[in-house]
């Protein structure tokens, strides 16, 4: 996350076999909004930003 972002913390979960993953409620800079989607494995991060009509597709 850079300096001109914002994020709002929705949800973290601990997932099996050492995983977890967070969602966030994203503003980037210019004011534009995502959802962060981060999961991580040991030490590998993969990071998602869903835009909004993407995450809604997904939510339904």
């Amino acid at each position: 996350m850079t300096e001109s972002e914002k994020a709002i913390l929705i949800k973290e979960m601990e997932l099996p076999y050492l995983k977890s993953v967070s969602l966030k409620d994203v503003t980037l800079f210019g004011g534009m909004k995502v959802l962060r989607l981060t999961f991580r494995e040991r030490k590998r991060f993969t990071t998602i930003d869903l835009d909004p009509n993407t995450a809604t597709e997904f939510a339904q």
